[in-house]
Formats: C-alpha cells, structure tokens, sequence
C-alpha cells in the first residue's frame, strides 16, 4: 500500500519534484558575510541608515570565526560586496534601500537591530 501511494504521488508531482534537491543550508560565514556586506553597504548609500557596530560585532562573535576561516571569510564578503552592488544598481537605491532596512532594521526578517534610523549611533 505504502509503494502505491509512493507512485501515485511521483506520478502527479512530476520528474522535478523527485529530480530536485532541497537547496543547500546557508554556513554560519555566509549569514554573516550577507548581513556585514549589507549593513555597511546601506550605511554608505542610503540617506539616515547607520550601522549599529556593537549589533554586528555581536553577530560575528556568534558566528564563532576561526583563525582557520578568516581568509574564507574575506573571500566571501568580497564575493557577498559584489552581489549587493549589483542588486543595488539593479533595484534602485530606494528600492534597495527599503529592503536592506526590511532585513536588518529595528524589525529585522533577517537580523534586528543591526541598522538603524534617525539618531546618530555610537
């Protein structure tokens, strides 16, 4: 009974959803190469964005960086400064802007607190 149901679902699903595999978890590195390379990025473009240091200070002591990784870590967040240019210049600053503080401001849906408006931050 448990094969039939197997087939049946194969079936209707389609080759993709049996051919497709799940796409690989983001390492430790990468969140914090995505969510550095971001936050300076938008303190640099956008109008009264600043980066909240101790928050991404923060956020890179949590990502527990070996000595070992450091030269990984550098290639990545160029790797990462690269793509966020492009999908500046691609989405539009205000656009851009909008979405980086979406993702890393005080309501954060990626990671609160690192940016944040208005008063200077020190």
């Amino acid at each position: 009974m448990r094969g039939a149901w197997l087939i049946w679902t194969l079936m209707f699903a389609g080759p993709a959803c049996a051919q497709t595999p799940a796409p690989p978890a983001a390492s430790p590195l990468d969140n914090y190469a995505e969510a550095a390379a971001t936050t300076i990025i938008a303190e640099q473009t956008c109008p009264g964005i600043q980066v909240k240091a101790g928050q991404l200070t923060t956020l890179r002591l949590a990502t527990k960086v070996a000595a070992a990784q450091e030269a990984i870590l550098q290639e990545k967040l160029r790797t990462r400064a690269t793509q966020v240019r492009q999908q500046l210049a691609a989405d539009g600053r205000e656009a851009w802007c909008a979405q980086a503080l979406a993702a890393f401001g005080p309501q954060g849906s990626v990671a609160k607190g690192i940016l944040a408006t208005g008063a200077p931050i020190r």
